[in-house]
């Protein structure tokens, strides 16, 4: 029976993913978990997957397989949205006082950074999704009845991985960390000013760009078939043997 609550999909999360997994804790009163014996160790961020869909009128005219592997290809730094839980207070004589729970605030945006390269591609892209505006006329070059979220809106979905998988391999469910999926998501900003030049100066650029996206994001507490999702797209990209392909092009 599938659960619908979240307090028993975020159990049932726990119980896949922690309790049947052999994770067990460091010590309780020293915190240790070195030893040739454990079954579990401390999380190692910085490897991630992503991937877009992007809305198909705006990029009508552009190569979306292309822009979705540039953007896949060069994004090195992933920021998620926050949660913060909103509290009212009763205050008594003497200050006295308490604190209730009133709602819950999604942030509702996430940051990617992008390294960019020769030819400006993740600037043209960006600029694209951000077309839904003319810069000289002020209004939109979609028609009326085309000016819906569905023709400038898109889907990113980020995968948070171990520190193995995807060498030579497709990910596989037990790769992953956690994942996240975002809809309704659009750039807030195009980030022309970092192509500031100074001719002492000459480095690399990288972007960090803000998403929107609306409502909450669906992770891997939201059940399995999240994850699977997830990576039936990710691995629809394609480039796991690449990298050692390309190296040992030519060698006989």
């Amino acid at each position: 029976m599938a659960a619908t609550d979240i307090l028993s999909r975020i159990a049932v999360s726990f119980n896949e993913r922690v309790e049947n997994q052999t994770s067990e804790t460091p010590d309780p009163f020293t915190r240790d978990i070195g030893g040739d014996f454990r079954q579990n160790q401390p999380y190692i961020s910085g490897h991630f997957q992503v991937w877009f869909k992007l809305p198909d009128k705006l990029f009508e005219l552009m190569n979306t397989s292309t822009a979705v592997t540039w953007l896949h290809s060069t994004c090195e730094n992933f920021t998620p949205h926050s949660t913060t839980t909103n509290f009212g207070d009763l205050t008594g004589p003497g200050q006295v006082g308490a604190s209730f729970p009133t709602n819950k605030t999604i942030t509702r945006e996430f940051t990617l950074a992008f390294r960019e390269y020769q030819n400006l591609p993740i600037l043209r892209i960006l600029k694209t999704w951000n077309s839904i505006y003319d810069d000289f006329l002020g209004v939109s070059p979609l028609k009326g009845y085309e000016f819906i979220p569905v023709n400038y809106k898109g889907i990113c979905v980020v995968v948070n991985t171990k520190p193995v998988g995807a060498s030579m391999e497709p990910l596989e469910p037990a790769d992953v960390e956690e994942v996240y999926v975002y809809r309704g998501v659009m750039p807030k900003s195009v980030p022309t000013d970092a192509l500031a030049a100074d001719q002492t100066a000459n480095d690399f650029i990288q972007y960090s760009v803000p998403f929107s996206f609306d409502g909450a994001p669906l992770t891997s507490s939201d059940g399995s078939w999240v994850i699977d999702y997830c990576l039936t797209h990710i691995n629809s990209l394609g480039t796991y043997q690449m990298t050692y392909d390309k190296f040992v092009q030519g060698i006989s």
